[in-house]
């Protein structure tokens, strides 16, 4: 069944509204210091998307992580995910660190049901990378919320990307002050998709955890110090909008089957949510989630300048499953540091 943006298409709508001005008026100040270049560019490619498919976003509503082998199965095609068979393939879940209830990792039973989906696929290759912001051994992490025996069960390696081998990337649009390359893992830059699979909370720094936040995970300590301070020499948000353009195509599945509201990303307050969001496009996933937390586009502004800046479909986005009004709830925001 598919069933367009909340009360069809009004929410996305206004929210977008709002959004994608504050969108255009973070990248005006963004752009103070790259040039007038780069704010054309960026405005004309949001106008742009208009005019380009609507996305689709997958919804899904599970009570618990013990069943939901069948329901990302499902999801992934609701969501008409690419067919990755053949193909190297990057997971990349949320391990910023574990603490009580597992609510500031991403649940290790998501990881598996969707490397379950990607063998079913007949993948090439698959590997689960991550490097935490806080941990300096980031195995650890993965050790102590199950995950890695999730891994093991499948025999599919654990990358820590802290400390893998670098390779230099060009950035060619100004979302990174002062660098025109970025120094990433080899194994990040040689796959073909990177699957985001964020834990779905609030954070003081960016207003939410989602999949576009997640990647952060991917910039390398050894390289850039903790907690990753490239990200917060530059700023947050125009780091993540930076990163996401120098990676390979990424796809999102978001874990907000518990979520977490407050003081995220790691000391908030679980939020029974029951949510499963996916997609191809992690914009698009990414601004429905938001708004499912209760949460207007234009207070997130890595979302309102990625949308205004065109790096993803917002204008058009088809949802599809679960009716959006039985998935929305209120969160409470991050205290603001």
């Amino acid at each position: 069944m598919k069933q367009k943006v909340l009360n069809r298409r009004n929410f996305i709508r206004l929210a977008l509204l709002g959004g994608i001005g504050a969108g255009a008026a973070y990248i005006q100040h963004q752009t103070a210091q790259v040039g007038l270049l780069n704010f054309l560019r960026w405005s004309i490619r949001g106008q742009l998307e208009r005019f380009k498919p609507a996305a689709i976003v997958g919804l899904a509503a599970v009570d618990d992580y013990e069943t939901i082998a069948s329901s990302i199965a499902e999801l992934w095609k609701l969501a008409e995910m690419p067919d990755l068979s053949g193909k190297s393939i990057l997971v990349k879940p949320n391990l910023l660190d574990e603490v009580e209830n597992r609510l500031a990792t991403t649940h290790p039973k998501v990881v598996g049901a969707v490397l379950d989906v990607l063998i079913e696929q007949g993948v090439k290759q698959v590997i689960v990378a991550d490097g935490s912001a806080f941990q300096r051994d980031t195995a650890s992490v993965a050790r102590r919320c199950g995950l890695l025996q999730e891994l093991d069960s499948r025999g599919i390696p654990f990358f820590d990307i802290n400390y893998e081998e670098l390779v230099p990337v060009r950035l060619g649009e100004g979302w990174i002050r002062n660098a025109d390359t970025l120094w990433l893992p080899r194994r990040v830059t040689e796959a073909d998709y990177i699957v985001s699979l964020p834990k779905l909370k609030t954070h003081h720094w960016a207003g939410v955890t989602l999949s576009l936040k997640n990647l952060l995970g991917l910039i390398p300590g050894s390289r850039y110090g903790w907690p990753k301070n490239i990200i917060h020499m530059n700023g947050i948000n125009p780091t993540i909008i930076g990163l996401y353009e120098a990676l390979p195509q990424v796809l999102a599945l978001v874990d907000g089957i518990i979520g977490m509201q407050g003081n995220g990303p790691l000391a908030g307050s679980p939020v029974q949510h029951g949510l499963l969001a996916a997609g191809s496009d992690p914009l698009a996933v990414d601004i429905i989630c938001a708004q499912l937390m209760g949460f207007s586009i234009d207070a997130i502004p890595h979302l309102a300048g990625g949308a205004a800046a065109g790096i993803g479909q917002a204008q058009r986005i088809e949802t599809r499953g679960v009716p959006v009004a039985q998935l929305q709830r209120h969160y409470q925001p991050a205290p603001q540091e």
